[in-house]
């Protein structure tokens, strides 16, 4: 059927035109941009009484009904997007909250073309949309993710700090009377007769398991928490780590690092190490690599962190996989503390993992290096 004027249309296919508009879900309206910057409404359908509880007519003859009923902090980008809509005659969409009677609120959106009358003026047509149960419910979730990340970071946190205390408790006690055993023993093998050969070589054997028991002792102490980590600073644990991944995996790992020394919260630094630690985990354990690059690189207000190897490469699958539990640890790690993970494959050319973590401002940046000297000392 050809296009016609509101005004050739018949009675019957004007109350046919009523009624389709008033069964729609929500507000159906013109809204015209004046000279003097205000709005007016030059048409309103019947919806209006349900979603802004004021009858049609009243917001025809003041506009300012409406603009009342914004909320205080969604005004302005009421305002500012639908002067950008005329300046720049692109589409139009806001979503904000308005107030009603009792306290009450409701979230709804806007949205539509603009377009010129011919008297110059900016006018939309479209739809006004109560999108409050959307809306609380996107905000629930948005909610509760929040709570799931904060819980995830102190789960983390924990586990770091038992990490930290059965480390010491490694070291310092056990450790402790490890050594003093072997020095005892020393002591005693030094007086042992020299006419019995055989318990002088049962005591050498007891003496080497004492030793191989300090050195997993050590290397418990090590995993758990990494004392170059908090005495040395990341770069040196990074390339400690980097070092003893090459002895255990057959596996070159260099590290590129755009300063000697990057000094960084005690928190941020652990939470990197671990990231860098499942990365190394993951070449070992799927990569089939022969080669492993890490790079640090320290910007002005971002550290970058990038993992690459030269293996048989990612897949889309296996980045996807439901139970990929390891980098989906490293992408809520790095989403806690606000930063970005972008992992590339490509077949037979290796995998790279790209970190970027947003840092503080300088004067943070000082405090957390002040606070990183303490804590190594």
């Amino acid at each position: 059927m050809p296009n016609r004027s509101p005004d050739l249309l018949s009675d019957l296919e004007k109350d046919t035109l009523q009624r389709f508009i008033a069964s729609l879900p929500g507000m159906a309206c013109k809204i015209e941009l004046q000279d003097s910057g205000s709005i007016a409404f030059s048409y309103v359908s019947e919806g209006c009484s349900s979603l802004l509880e004021i009858t049609p007519d009243e917001l025809l003859s003041d506009s300012s009904h409406f603009i009342r009923r914004i909320h205080s902090e969604d005004i302005s980008t009421f305002l500012e997007t639908l002067q950008q809509s005329a300046k720049n005659l692109c589409f139009w969409e806001w979503q904000g909250r308005i107030q009603l009677s009792g306290n009450r609120t409701k979230w709804i959106s806007m949205g539509s073309m603009p377009h010129l009358s011919p008297d110059e003026n900016t006018f939309w047509e479209g739809m006004v949309l109560d999108i409050t149960e959307n809306k609380l419910a996107s905000l629930e979730i948005r909610r509760t993710q929040q709570q799931l990340q904060e819980l995830t970071s102190h789960i983390q946190d924990a586990k770091e700090q038992e990490r930290l205390h059965i480390a010491r408790e490694v070291h310092d006690e056990i450790g402790s009377l490890l050594t003093a055993i072997r020095i005892d023993l020393s002591w005693l093998i030094q007086r042992l007769p020299e006419g019995d050969p055989l318990l002088r070589e049962k005591a050498r054997t007891i003496e080497e398991l004492v030793n191989k028991v300090i050195s997993s002792a050590n290397n418990l102490a090590h995993s758990l928490r990494p004392g170059i980590l908090d005495h040395f600073g990341f770069i040196a644990a990074i390339e400690v780590e980097a070092q003893e991944f090459s002895k255990r995996s057959s596996i070159t790992c260099n590290v590129i690092a755009s300063d000697e020394e990057i000094l960084l919260s005690t928190n941020l630094s652990i939470t990197l190490f671990r990231i860098f630690q499942e990365a190394l985990n993951n070449i070992l354990k799927h990569a089939k690599a022969k080669n492993a690059q890490v790079e640090i690189v320290k910007g002005h207000d971002h550290l970058e962190l990038i993992i690459s190897d030269d293996g048989v490469g990612i897949s889309d699958k296996a980045r996807n996989k439901p139970r990929s539990f390891g980098l989906r640890g490293i992408h809520e790690r790095v989403t806690y503390l606000g930063g970005t993970v972008k992992i590339a494959g490509s077949a037979n050319k290796g995998t790279q993992i790209a970190i970027c973590i947003p840092l503080e401002t300088d004067e943070a940046n000082s405090t957390i290096q002040q606070q990183a000297l303490f804590d190594g000392t």
